[in-house]
């Protein structure tokens, strides 16, 4: 099955600020089911998305949606690399509003959403609030960040920071920029032995180099994610949700994945995929595990 692709600017919920979003189109007459997709932490859509919306057309029969959350990417916003779960928690629902207005284009009764690591939580949140989704998939996600926060020693430096640029936030002041990814030992969010090499072979997808990167984030996030624990409602749940667990992930700590699917076990259907965190996005030796799972999920709603 063919499909095609085109970019669309859809208006954002902040008044002015456009969304940046890649619509993959099946060849095969609409409407279509849709997965309405969003990228991890301080990466952009071109970072190894378009692979997944490719079989998610050639495979499944689904149209896709795919987004840069406003400050990345090719989405509008400044300052560039704000981070902030409300905002793409919002610019997810944005672009699923869009598309339930778009009832000859897409079957509103199957739609799914689709995270990657910290965008996880929001699958995992609106799959817990929304009814009417049909369901969620994410893989090597994060369903419970105040635990994934808490299970490891505190990082004061990134602690005070935080604090920082919280209150530079409330009182309308410009942000605070940590490094996002750096290497063991190295001062930055995210320093596991696989957190460079995976975000250079992330980046490796797109025009820009790894060098180029702009690898900042705000720490204020770190606030955001000791209150977001959406993985816990997912027993409640009314739709059905996909995770995939990179067997050696070294970011978020398979014990508590665990933990998270086993509360939920009739509501999530749990994968194991070979390899580390970013060994399930294509060249990864866990992709093809990753995506025949998504494959046979998907097919498995309609």
């Amino acid at each position: 099955m063919s499909f095609s692709v085109e970019t669309l600017k859809i208006l954002s919920i902040e008044q002015g600020l456009n969304l940046d979003v890649w619509y993959y189109k099946p060849s095969t007459d609409g409407p279509h089911p849709v997965v309405v997709a969003g990228h991890g932490l301080t990466l952009v859509k071109k970072a190894g998305l378009a692979p997944f919306a490719e079989a998610w057309a050639t495979e499944a029969g689904y149209a896709s949606l795919v987004l840069d959350y406003r400050y990345f990417g090719e989405s509008d916003g400044q300052p560039r690399s704000l981070t902030s779960l409300s905002a793409q928690l919002e610019d997810y629902k944005t672009v699923i509003a869009w598309a339930r207005a778009r009832p000859a284009q897409f079957r509103t009764d199957k739609i799914v959403v689709m995270g990657s690591a910290s965008s996880g939580l929001h699958v995992a949140s609106l799959v817990a609030n929304d009814p009417q989704l049909a369901g969620g998939m994410a893989h090597c996600p994060m369903l419970d960040a105040y635990a994934i926060m808490s299970s490891g020693s505190p990082n004061l430096r990134i602690l005070f920071w935080a604090i920082v640029d919280y209150i530079k936030g409330k009182l309308g002041l410009k942000p605070v920029f940590i490094p996002a990814v750096g290497r063991p030992g190295k001062f930055a969010f995210m320093t596991t032995p696989s957190s460079e090499p995976g975000f250079q072979h992330m980046w490796a997808e797109t025009n820009t180099p790894y060098s180029q990167y702009p690898n900042v984030l705000t720490p204020r996030l770190l606030f955001e994610f000791m209150a977001a624990r959406p993985g816990l409602k997912l027993k409640d749940t009314a739709g059905r949700m996909l995770v995939v667990m990179a067997e050696k992930d070294d970011l978020i700590p398979a014990s508590i994945t665990r933990d998270v699917v086993a509360g939920a076990a009739e509501k999530v259907e749990f994968v194991i995929s070979p390899g580390g965190h970013f060994d399930v996005v294509k060249g990864g030796q866990g992709y093809e595990t990753n995506i025949k799972a998504q494959i046979s999920f998907l097919k498995s709603l309609l």
